[in-house]
Formats: structure tokens, C-alpha cells, sequence
């Protein structure tokens, strides 16, 4: 049986991907902040076989560590690391001065070493599949070629941090046969696309999950989720 294990399953993409997976008859771990969460109370009701849920804060290096560790203790093998768990710290500073170093650091705490330290930690129950693939969580806010200026700092510059980092970790996990994309999901209706965003999670998360089955090490490392290659 296949088995992913997605950080932030908390809400929106993230719990999206819990369900797209267990759906589909994956064994699904996934990390959140508070265990308490409603959403994935019930989902685990629903599939309390198949769903181990565990307490992960992905910006903390040794909260990975344990989480990954409670991981291991249930499996001994994932086929896909999702890394989902990210933040946008905020709307855009309106002068140079007010950029805050605060969200600087917090945006890139969770979006840019979050994933580090996962693909650090979980990397030897990926090599022990047959098949293993890593999902970076990207955005087109974080590409360089495509930005127009005006938009949130610490957010973009977080992603594109994202974006580097991903295409620096092809090189390593391409020995390993692991493939690696970063994925734009989309302007998605959730609590950080918002109430007015085009693509629905279940739109965004189908695609996604495409790609990522026919993501090898010759793919684009920059895609969004209907496949199409992004600029850097």
C-alpha cells in the first residue's frame, strides 16, 4: 500500500491532500500544529486505520525530528513527502523602512527551512520505497520572472528561497532516484487565498496529485497544478 505523509494538515491544501490520498486508498500521516483540530478529528473518525495524525511544528528542527522519529515507529517506508505547511506573513510593507524583520524570519523559519529539515528527517523512510517522491508546496508568487512588483515580501522572497532550494535538492535526491517538484496549486479558495480566489481545493489538490504521480527526475522542477512549466 502507498503511503504519503503531508505537513499541515491542519486546513485548506493540506487537508485537501489528506483527503484526496485516503480516498485513494493511501496510508496517509500528517502533521499539524494543534491535534485538537476539528477537520482532522473528524477525518480521522472516518479513517482512523488509515490516518495517523501527529504533532509536528515544521519551523522547530527537533519538533521535525520527533515527528519524523513517530513516524518511523509506525512505518518503515513513505513513497511521498508533501510539504505543505507554509504561512504568509502578512500584507505588503508599504515603504522600505516598515518591511518587517519579524515576518522575514518567521516566513522563512516555516517556508523555506520547514521543508529542509523534513526532507532531512524523513529522507531514509523515502529512500526505502520503491518509488519515492518529494512535493514542494511553491507558488507563482515566488518566481522572479514573473513578478511584477508590489507584492508581499517576506512571502515572495520565502518562496523563491523555496523555489532554489528545490532545484538544489534535485541535484542530491536525482542520485537517490527521488524526483522533486515545487508546485503551484493555484489562486485557491482557503483562509490565505481567500473567499474570491478561481480554483477550488479539490481542483487544485486533483491536479497537484497528477503531477506529482508523473513527476521524474527529467520533469520540470516548476510546475503549476495543471502541469504547465513556470518560470524561475
Amino acid at each position: 500500500m502507498s503511503s504519503v505523509c503531508i505537513t499541515g494538515i491542519s486546513r485548506g491544501i493540506g487537508l485537501g491532500f489528506a483527503e484526496h490520498y485516503l480516498k485513494n486508498g493511501w496510508d496517509v500521516y500528517g502533521s499539524l500544529r494543534n491535534p485538537k483540530n476539528e477537520a482532522v478529528q473528524k477525518l480521522a473518525r472516518t479513517y482512523e486505520e488509515r490516518l495517523t495524525v501527529f504533532q509536528m511544528d515544521v519551523s522547530a528542527y527537533e519538533s521535525v525530528r520527533r515527528g519524523a522519529a513517530e513516524v518511523r515507529e509506525r512505518t518503515d517506508h513513505i513513497d511521498l513527502l508533501v510539504n505543505n505547511a507554509g504561512i504568509n506573513a502578512g500584507p505588503n510593507a508599504p515603504t522600505i523602512q516598515e518591511i518587517s524583520h519579524e515576518k522575514m524570519h518567521a516566513a522563512f523559519d516555516v517556508n523555506v527551512m520547514g521543508p529542509l529539515y523534513c526532507v532531512q528527517e524523513f529522507l531514509p523512510l523515502l529512500e526505502r520505497s520503491d518509488g519515492a517522491k518529494v512535493a514542494m508546496i511553491s507558488s507563482t508568487a515566488g518566481s522572479i520572472g514573473e513578478t511584477a512588483g508590489g507584492r508581499m515580501i517576506p512571502y515572495c522572497v520565502s518562496k523563491s528561497a523555496l523555489n532554489m532550494l528545490t532545484k538544489l535538492l534535485h541535484f542530491r535526491l536525482r542520485d537517490l532516484d527521488i524526483p522533486i517538484v515545487a508546485l503551484h496549486p493555484g489562486w485557491v479558495r482557503t483562509d490565505m487565498g481567500g473567499s474570491n480566489a478561481l480554483v477550488s481545493v479539490k481542483e487544485s489538490v486533483e491536479g497537484m496529485a497528477e503531477v506529482i504521480a508523473s513527476q521524474s527526475a527529467d520533469s520540470p522542477l516548476y510546475r503549476d497544478y495543471r502541469g504547465e512549466p513556470l518560470p524561475w
